[in-house]
């Protein structure tokens, strides 16, 4: 879930972006004043309007490559849920994420339950939530939320060769002095780092046990006047059951750059830096969108050892990376030429995120073939909110205190 600054902010980043952007690379490059969010005191109806434009622009500077192309244009954020919203927040603050945009409502519309599969739900309630950034990362986006009602306090998946959507990708410029850091805040690490200089790596785990692979990519860069050295979030690491399946999933969506992975087995020395016992033997390719922000996603199939628990179900609440925030031009138009195609979908768009269901946004979740949550955000045309369940108690909308 996004308030209306914050996607605003981003849109009009991607404005600037589209049909400019740089070849894609390990880390994709950033979008310009993607990051910059509307001024905090601006009048809500002025934000609309101005959100409304933005999108408009966005719309028309989209050369759609087919009838069949989504317009995919973003990584907006992954989504993880939190049981301890200030302690969360206070670790991803020390290691980077120093700025978000919070203020949107606690409580929405039954609309907004159901896109989070919560069908039996009158209203959910979070506790806090706030869309927290990197600066000049804006691709590095996390939304994190502590749900009040439903909760689950199901923890996240404890390896990272698990089903679903199992780990970001996280860059630095000086691992030792990541490790170190990271130490004093209590963090959890798999291992020591494995690799050599300038091409290592390490799994560790925040504050509610999600995973992030710390790595860096060239000769350490110390910088004494930092505790963490984050250049950026460069992937997602998703785990697929079935490789080739999946890649015709992903196409569908705008992943039409494809780059297979080299690496196809681990020794038992690399598997222990994963938290495995044994070695491994992977097949896997960066897919990424060839427009925007041309972000990537890491898809591995995990041959020996394979973990058949699939990923975590509905609804969209439990504590790991649950689901990805896409950004489209159009939400209806993009619904109905993947369910043309057999994509599923978790439930109709609803309309995001103000509370009052007439927003000219929306939000809605398709599934890929191993249950992982791909949040579409984008336009809708305005449309009257449905009424409240008649069996439900009336709709209260409930705004964060600060």
């Amino acid at each position: 879930m996004v308030s209306r600054p914050m996607i605003l902010g981003v849109w009009l980043g991607l404005v600037l972006a589209v049909g400019g952007c740089a070849e894609s690379s390990e880390e994709p490059a950033p979008l310009p004043g993607a990051a910059a969010p509307a001024a905090p005191d601006s009048a809500p109806q002025q934000e609309q309007e101005d959100l409304s434009a933005a999108m408009a622009q966005a719309v028309s500077a989209i050369e759609y490559a087919d009838a069949n192309d989504i317009g995919l244009m973003a990584r907006f954020h992954f989504a993880t849920h939190t049981g301890d919203f200030d302690r969360a927040r206070a670790f991803y603050r020390a290691i980077g994420y120093t700025t978000g945009t919070g203020g949107f409502p606690l409580t929405n519309t039954h609309q907004m339950a159901r896109a989070l599969g919560m069908f039996d739900l009158c209203q959910y309630e979070l506790v806090k939530g706030e869309v927290i950034s990197m600066p000049g990362s804006p691709g590095a986006n996390i939304d994190l939320l502590q749900f009040k009602t439903p909760f689950n306090p199901a923890p996240p998946y404890r390896l990272p060769n698990h089903l679903g959507m199992a780990y970001a990708a996280l860059q630095t410029t000086d691992l030792d002095a990541d490790v170190r850091f990271l130490k004093t805040l209590g963090a959890d690490l798999l291992s020591d780092p494995y690799g050599v200089i300038g091409s290592r790596y390490v799994f560790f785990r925040d504050p509610d046990g999600v995973l992030y692979k710390l790595f860096e990519s060239g000769a350490p860069n110390p910088d004494p006047s930092k505790d963490m050295h984050l250049t950026g979030m460069p992937y997602i690491g998703v785990n697929v059951s079935d490789l080739d399946r999946s890649l015709e999933l992903y196409r569908k969506f705008g992943y039409t750059s494809v780059t297979p992975l080299t690496q196809t087995e681990g020794s038992l020395e690399e598997a222990q830096a994963w938290g495995l016992d044994q070695p491994f033997q992977i097949r896997g390719a960066d897919v990424a969108i060839e427009r925007g922000d041309r972000h990537v996603l890491r898809l591995v199939q995990w041959l020996t050892p394979f973990d058949p628990e699939p990923a975590y179900p509905p609804p969209i609440n439990h504590t790991g990376i649950n689901r990805i925030a896409l950004m489209v031009p159009n939400v209806d138009r993009a619904v109905a030429i993947l369910k043309a195609q057999g994509v599923p979908f978790l439930s109709e768009p609803a309309p995001c995120c103000t509370g009052t269901g007439e927003d000219t946004t929306a939000i809605v979740h398709a599934i890929d073939p191993d249950g992982v949550f791909l949040e579409l955000v984008g336009a809708i045309e305005k449309r009257p909110p449905l009424p409240h369940p008649a069996h439900c108690p009336p709709m209260e909308i409930k705004m964060p205190l600060d």
